[in-house]
């Protein structure tokens, strides 16, 4: 018996160290966690329980063998006294019984989910917000091991309000807890919109236009910098870089007849260039539009397109082929640029950059691509910072044309790059063609296949750069230099990396461009949105409005509702990094959540749309609003990485809730 009990013991001991960094077997929710009522109230808590499979807790019931030794039973108390306190017995379901030979005796307990209603009287007499706490001592075990008992603090946040006189004391009915629609369900645009009738924001609150424009700056800064580095990448293509001594050419000749004239020459032909490639981006978004552009990104026979673009453009830089701008045209505007004025200066750059188009190319789309995120003004600045960052080397060239002594001379090496840039234009492909698949739902594309391809793509790099295979238009490298090694160990590490995702590792800011862990449900062709099942610390989330509000009418808490995409880089990116966050976790866990999905081009997805754009004046993803029970507008927010600014905008419209109810 001595030795049974110092096993359990040491067992216990060694458990804590085992798990440390393991997920805790158990799950705590109470709701509702916020309580609105007179002083001296009392009201019903539902404290939910969830096991991981295999593991056991024992029961309310202090239980003793004949030594007076048994297990830690489950203890449940409010405090502080001055504020909360239990009002009665504890309602709990009717335990398991078993008996166990560490303790020679039959034992209760729990397995699963197990559900206890709590009495609870509100002993606080001051009207005000107070916080309390529902206490939670208990001790689980599985087949092999305890753990030592374990202490959880629940908050309960108490708004004590004045007796009214003659008033009734109000009903301490149990609200349901939340739970999504069965997938593949959507309510109809008539009941979603009437549940949500329309309202003015609260004065408190973010309007949706401030949020929206709030949004903005994450993304701005990362998408410019996908196209300078395009820019930057395009000048070391075979295409441009065997243009400088040309452009030297040019300019040296117009400073031997007038030296006055270099610097409005080199920003003269330096604008040439940029208007070329600016105009581009300018006739983007002439097309499109601010919402034709978020349509055109998501679009699966665009996304289709692009990829099969990405596809020619890889092809085109191993060098199967080239691409060649039609001869006529080039020598029309060659003889144009050779006059002595400013119309001929600006037309060289024209030239120059139509005839640099052919390498340049791949990354103009790739830049055009990237930066087409619903502002109609992110391909026209994309394109500004892509031209400015392409054209800055050719502008000081031009102005200082001895320059050109210091620069390396053409050679294998810009093979190399176009070799490389063609297996990263390969995975791009990838990433189009994974967005097809989740806006169809053909299955076609899980995450470990997504990942199998960039991982291909990565260890031919690394063969590439290490000479053991070449194409046919490179010469064969006789020595392996010190840049080709750096660059090979870089994608190497990358390529490892990546491996580990195909286990379930989390890849951080990659997460967001893969296909989401719950593909699986996401691919099935009606659905809406997804309530894990594997992964019990998941949040749950409606996937009707209409359910959602009845739900946060029944609890007074209000509505969080998540305007997502299945092809959102954003959106999986906030899920991933930001909704998983303790303190972010917690308070969405105080409000009804609802996932409304918004690209797909069938119901209920397209009246989602429209209830977005009708309702907040903008079709941005990712979108966030707080709604109250009765519809009201309380927080608006986008896209944003700071945590400190999305759980302040979650702590607002719990906040503003409280003080309307």
């Amino acid at each position: 018996m001595r030795c049974t009990l110092r096993q359990l013991f040491f067992s216990s001991l060694l458990s804590t160290g085992l798990l440390a960094h393991s997920p805790s077997p158990v799950r705590l929710e109470l709701f509702p966690d916020t309580l609105r009522r007179p002083a001296g109230d009392t009201a019903i808590l539902t404290l939910r329980l969830q096991l991981a499979p295999g593991w056991y807790t024992y029961s309310l019931t202090r239980q003793l063998n004949a030594d007076g030794i048994g297990p830690e039973p489950l203890q449940i108390t409010a405090a502080p006294p001055s504020l909360l306190h239990l009002a009665g017995t504890i309602h709990a379901p009717k335990p398991h019984r078993k008996y166990d030979e560490g303790f020679q005796m039959e034992v209760e307990y729990y397995t699963g989910s197990v559900t206890f209603r709590v009495p609870v009287q509100i002993v606080a007499e001051a009207p005000g917000a107070y916080t309390a706490q529902l206490s939670v001592v208990y001790q689980v075990c599985d087949s092999t091991r305890c753990l030592p008992p374990e202490e959880v603090q629940l908050p309960v946040y108490l708004i004590v309000q004045r007796a009214a006189s003659g008033a009734s004391a109000p009903s301490a009915a149990v609200p349901s807890h939340p739970q999504p629609a069965p997938l593949g369900t959507s309510a109809p645009r008539s009941a979603a919109l009437e549940s949500a009738s329309p309202r003015e924001p609260q004065s408190a609150g973010e309007s949706p236009s401030t949020a929206a424009r709030g949004a903005v700056p994450d993304n701005l800064w990362l998408l410019l910098s996908i196209a300078a580095g395009a820019g930057g990448f395009a000048l070391l293509t075979p295409c441009v870089f065997p243009m400088i001594p040309i452009t030297v050419s040019f300019f040296t000749k117009r400073a031997e007849r007038n030296r006055r004239r270099i610097l409005r020459d080199a920003l003269l032909y330096a604008l040439g260039i940029m208007v070329t490639f600016v105009g581009l981006g300018f006739l983007f978004s002439l097309l499109f539009g601010a919402t034709g552009i978020q349509e055109f990104a998501t679009n699966p026979w665009v996304n289709l397109s692009i990829a099969a673009l990405f596809v020619a453009f890889a092809l085109n830089l191993f060098g199967a082929y080239e691409l060649m701008l039609p001869p006529r045209l080039l020598n029309r505007l060659q003889k144009a640029s050779e006059r002595h004025g400013t119309l001929g200066v600006l037309l060289m750059g024209l030239t120059f950059s139509l005839t640099s188009f052919t390498c340049t190319v791949p990354f103009v789309g790739t830049a055009l691509v990237a930066i087409a995120g619903g502002k109609w003004f992110y391909p026209l600045v994309g394109m500004s910072v892509f031209a400015a960052v392409f054209a800055a080397p050719f502008f000081l060239l031009a102005l200082f044309p001895a320059a050109l002594a210091a620069l390396p001379r053409a050679g294998a090496w810009m093979n190399a790059i176009k070799v490389v840039m063609g297996f990263l234009e390969l995975a791009a492909a990838v990433k189009f063609l994974s967005n097809a698949d989740l806006v169809w739902g053909w299955g076609i594309m899980p995450r470990e296949l997504f990942l199998a391809s960039w991982i291909a793509c990565g260890v031919l790099i690394v063969l590439y750069l290490l000479g053991i295979f070449r194409l046919p238009h490179d010469t064969p490298v006789e020595h392996v230099g010190p840049v080709r090694v750096l660059a090979a160990v870089f994608f190497g590490t990358l390529t490892l990396w990546l491996t580990t995702g195909l286990w379930g590792a989390p890849l951080g800011e990659l997460d967001a461009f893969l296909p989401p862990r719950e593909y699986s449900e996401l691919i099935r062709p009606h659905a809406a949105t997804v309530r894990p099942t594997s992964q019990p610390t998941e949040l749950s989330w409606y996937d009707r409005l209409d359910v959602a509000f009845a739900e946060a009418r029944q609890q007074q808490a209000p509505i969080f509702i998540d305007f997502t995409g299945f092809t959102c880089t954003n959106c999986r990116w906030m899920e991933t990094n930001v909704f998983s966050k303790p303190q972010v976790r917690a308070l969405l866990e105080r409000m009804v959540r609802v996932r409304l999905f918004t690209d797909r081009r069938t119901e209920p997805y397209l009246s989602n749309k429209r209830f977005q754009q009708e309702r907040f004046g903008t079709v941005e993803l990712p979108f966030y609003a707080i709604l109250s029970p009765t519809g009201e507008i309380l927080a608006t927010a986008g896209f944003t990485r700071d945590i400190d600014a999305f759980t302040n905008f979650l702590r607002r419209g719990l906040l503003q809730t409280a003080e309307s109810l």
